[in-house]
């Protein structure tokens, strides 16, 4: 029998192929930095300070986002729970109210 299931489904495929030459870019970038490097005109010595300088660099930034990024989210979480404090104290309110004109 020749089933829909039996055939291969062409997104399948085409995810694959883009899958694999992503890989195969990612491999080439790969091969080409670390070619470059060991090629420089740098001396080993200037070329491992020079790796550890970005390093530290890349650290120093990933550290200042991560920092901003909390701050940004204490300053939402306070937003936040300031309403729903302006909100819970609305509510009581218009309890209080009802409660008076009940009585």
């Amino acid at each position: 029998m020749n089933n829909l299931s039996d055939r291969p489904n062409a997104t399948t495929q085409t995810a694959r192929h883009m899958a694999t030459s992503f890989e195969y870019l990612a491999a080439g970038l790969g091969i080409g930095a670390a070619l470059s490097i060991l090629l420089a005109p740098k001396s080993g010595q200037e070329t491992r300070k020079w790796i550890a300088s970005k390093c530290l660099n890349a650290v120093d930034t990933a550290n200042e986002k991560v920092r901003q990024s909390r701050v940004h989210v204490k300053d939402i979480m306070d937003r936040g729970q300031q309403q729903v404090s302006e909100a819970v104290a609305a509510g009581r309110d218009a309890i209080g109210k009802s409660k008076q004109a009940a009585s």
